[in-house]
């Protein structure tokens, strides 16, 4: 008997047809920029723009050139151990060689994908990384940071909306956790809410922290996240006043 993976097809339809669809809460893009810098430059250049150097909380990442070169992403040796620009810790999934002491910024290959150590000055082009994220840092009760984010325009557009953040374990989390080390409190509201007799997001999106209290203690009906990160959101009494996550979204 033999196994077989499955394959993923794009397919083209009838717009009108009904199908099955999948909604996404926050985005990330990461792009490619084709100027020829340092990685000192280049981490300056998209802290400017953009969030930062390209740092990945995920192993999977797509390129779009078949021609095999070297980019600066976020990742690059500091003191003892490997560090993202944007402060998520090395993904155990890239293998990286021992580099000597004049490579310690790492690239990325367009093609292949792997990670490779540079010295610092050489120039290349490299990826930043921009998301739909937006860290607030005032401090308010979740109360009001619901109606802060609701409240949001973009100043481009009218079409894009604003709403407190949800979150997934794993990967997503990760993710997340790196923008919430920016905030001026321990830690920031998210859109965790306990009403009824369960646990809900506000933007409708799956509860998928098994280990929160169906029962919690009085007033800590309101979820945040902790920069010293327990891996879960936490239970806290909603009159507390907290940074808190917005995301935009365009309905």
């Amino acid at each position: 008997m033999s196994c077989h993976s499955p394959r993923t097809w794009i397919y083209s339809k009838h717009c009108e047809e009904n199908l099955f669809f999948a909604c996404q809460r926050y985005t990330t893009e990461y792009p490619f920029i084709m100027e020829m810098m340092t990685w000192s430059q280049a981490e300056e250049y998209c802290n400017n723009g953009y969030n930062g150097l390209a740092s990945f909380a995920m192993s999977q990442m797509s390129f779009f050139s078949k021609q095999n070169f070297p980019i600066w992403i976020g990742l690059h040796r500091n003191g003892g151990s490997w560090k993202w620009s944007l402060g998520l810790e090395e993904d155990k999934h890239w293998n990286l060689s021992n580099p000597s002491k004049d490579t310690t910024c790492v690239t990325i290959s367009s093609e292949e994908k792997e990670l490779a150590t540079k010295n610092c000055q050489t120039q290349l082009p490299f990826l930043c990384t921009k998301d739909n994220m937006v860290l607030v840092k005032e401090n308010k009760s979740w109360e009001e940071v619901f109606e802060h984010c609701r409240g949001l325009r973009s100043s481009s557009t009218s079409k894009i909306h604003f709403n407190l953040l949800s979150v997934k374990p794993g990967d997503e989390h990760t993710y997340v956790m790196n923008k919430v080390k920016e905030a001026d409190t321990e830690e920031v509201w998210v859109g965790l809410r306990f009403l009824g007799d369960e646990w809900l997001w506000v933007n409708g999106a799956d509860m998928l922290y098994t280990d929160m209290l169906q029962c919690p203690v009085s007033k800590k009906h309101c979820g945040a996240l902790s920069k010293n990160d327990v891996g879960t959101v936490e239970a806290r009494d909603c009159s507390e006043r907290k940074n808190f996550l917005c995301y935009s979204y365009n309905p």
